[in-house]
């Protein structure tokens, strides 16, 4: 087995809930070693949401598995003096509270440095560091609400919005945050220097718009709910003949091998769609013809026919298809996980594969505060020390 790409980078991780926890997962499941932070007794809060009567929390696993974890009181000057002694052995901090909270407690960004220069901080926050509302409390639904994705979703006129799905902006924003983290690595590396990066949901949520945003400003397509700002791309949702539904996208070249894949070769000629602007022109009729020969089959039996001629299309799936999806688990995105509290699980592995090894899953999320002892020996503390720590509040 090669050497995971991210071994022997150590993380300081302050993050909760999940923008950040998703990021730093990605870099666990690549070899990092990431250490959560979190407070006495409580711990991080999504440790206590949907949790099941045996104590198993997957929304809790999910985004810290493969983490060790110390709780810490970060208000008294004992705690503080424990992280400062961290920091000067990792390579990153994370944290994604809202502004000016890391300061306050004398773990901003200029207090950290001075205990590890070549340290890289990564901040992520709601809304951005600048601005009115920099310090706006957010969460991934507002910033999907901010960033388009609930217009995107909904109807206009007087039907309301769709809501945003609610994982969305979080793991997008956890993506853009993690790419920052690796390219501030990077950045040290060549320069030897610390690096300070700052992400946010609602800027996340806007790059992920950009297609649709750009033409919008730039006096383009006046992008509509629910349509993409490209004249040119072909998209329908349709039923087949068992019910289940079926998503067809194509872009201009495209047009005659779907025709093909329908045995409908009669549309090419079709004045109705003969070229791009008439069929941008007669496109409700176009998606009719389509969904009506989609519905003589059952939906399965249809992404093959469009395989075969380079169409885009696939089942449209609900969570429990994905759960045991073939595809998916082909490529080590769904896997099977044995832990001897709970059993096996089936779970969301990694999503990145590098020198033909996936990302692993090495372990579910630590206990709260189970490597607590075995961080304050790596900084020094006798064991005597710890108990002290302990029985005074400040560790747990």
């Amino acid at each position: 087995m090669t050497r995971p790409l991210l071994d022997g980078i150590r993380v300081l991780d302050f993050t909760q809930f999940q923008q950040g926890p998703s990021a730093t997962v990605l870099m666990s499941d690549l070899g990092a070693e990431v250490i959560k932070v979190e407070r006495l007794e409580v711990g991080d809060p999504s440790r206590h949401v949907g949790k099941r009567a045996d104590g198993f929390c997957q929304y809790f696993h999910t985004h810290h598995r493969g983490k060790r974890s110390i709780a810490v009181d970060l208000r008294s000057s004992e705690g503080r003096d424990l992280i400062f002694e961290l920091v000067k052995r990792v390579d990153v901090v994370t944290e994604n509270f809202k502004p000016g909270v890391m300061e306050r407690l004398g773990l901003g960004w200029d207090a950290l440095r001075a205990q590890n220069p070549k340290l890289v901080y990564a901040s992520a926050s709601g809304f951005g560091p600048e601005g009115p509302r920099a310090k706006s409390t957010s969460w991934a639904s507002v910033a999907g609400a901010a960033g388009g994705g609930m217009w995107a979703n909904g109807v206009k006129g007087d039907k309301p919005y769709g809501n945003v799905a609610a994982p969305d902006p979080d793991q997008t924003g956890g993506m853009i945050f993690a790419f920052a983290i690796a390219s501030a690595l990077v950045a040290r590396e060549r320069t030897g220097e610390g690096q300070f990066v700052q992400t946010s949901l609602y800027g996340s949520q806007i790059w992920g718009r950009a297609p649709a945003i750009n033409a919008l400003a730039n006096g383009s397509i006046v992008p509509s709910a629910r349509n993409m700002p490209i004249s040119n791309m072909f998209t329908l949702q349709a039923q087949g003949a068992d019910g289940e539904w079926l998503f067809v996208g194509y872009i201009t070249d495209r047009w005659v091998p779907m025709c093909r894949a329908l045995e409908r070769e009669d549309l090419v000629t079709d004045d109705r769609f003969a070229t791009l602007a008439d069929r941008n022109a007669n496109l409700d009729e176009l998606r009719e013809e389509v969904a009506h020969v989609i519905a003589t089959r059952p939906a399965a039996e249809w992404p093959p026919r469009f395989d075969a001629e380079d169409v885009p299309s696939t089942l449209i799936q609900d969570y429990p298809m994905i759960a045991r999806d073939e595809q998916a688990a082909a490529n080590e995105y769904i896997v099977d996980f044995d832990d001897e509290r709970y059993g096996t699980l089936r779970t969301v592995g990694s999503p990145i594969r590098a020198n033909g090894e996936q990302g692993r899953v090495r372990s579910l999320g630590p206990e709260l505060g189970q490597d607590t002892d075995a961080l304050l020996k790596e900084i020094g503390c006798a064991p005597d020390a710890i108990a002290e720590l302990r029985a005074a509040g400040v560790v747990g």
